[in-house]
């Protein structure tokens, strides 16, 4: 299929191209954004819910339901359509974490998947298990030391590699602000790390 016919049905390498197929209703853009986005997004969301990936999956549902809804909204000059579907996602968690805190309930860092729980299971469990207890270890001294703004931050930029500016759209603050706020968040959690090395 050559980019021309691309473009007929709606697929495209270009996010204005989705942005405009999702404007027309066009299925396969609906495809297009599920497939193209839908992994990064879901990670993304389950990073903030502290790996509950079933609750991720309802965001990421009610996420790419927001964005096919408010398609009209998308401002290119405002935004990259990336950073604008990372605000939705944002937007969801933020939701989600308010209606968590108005009702009593198991903790998030207390759960764990049915689908962990298999996979410590199949392997060697006790290398597993340390691996997993360090790694959370590590995670929870930099969640303790830095505030969750500057975890984000860092989270967006080095495990979703967006841009300072795409970061900035996402939270809401300048590019400025935003190196500002990595900066000040490696340098606290380097610290962090020797510290407890």
């Amino acid at each position: 299929m050559d980019r021309r016919q691309a473009a007929q049905v709606g697929v495209t390498d270009s996010a204005d191209g989705l942005a405009a197929g999702l404007r027309r209703c066009d299925p396969q853009a609906h495809t297009e954004l599920c497939t193209r986005y839908g992994r990064r997004v879901h990670r993304y969301l389950a990073g903030r819910l502290r790996g509950d990936a079933d609750l991720a999956e309802d965001l990421l549902v009610q996420t790419l339901a927001e964005t096919a809804r408010n398609i009209s909204h998308f401002n290119p000059r405002r935004a990259t359509f990336t950073a604008w579907l990372f605000g939705i996602a944002r937007r969801q968690v933020q939701l989600e974490l308010r209606r968590q805190s108005r009702r009593k309930s198991v903790p998030l860092s207390a759960q764990v998947s049915l689908d962990a729980a298999a996979e410590v299971a199949t392997g060697d469990m006790a290398a597993t298990s340390a691996e997993r207890m360090e790694a959370q270890r590590q995670v929870a001294l930099l969640r303790d030391w830095l505030s969750s703004t500057e975890m984000e931050a860092l989270v967006l930029q080095h495990v979703y590699q967006l841009s300072i500016t795409e970061i900035g759209q996402v939270m809401g603050r300048s590019g400025r602000a935003i190196e500002s706020l990595l900066h000040r968040a490696r340098t606290k959690a380097r610290e962090r790390l020797v510290h407890d090395a």
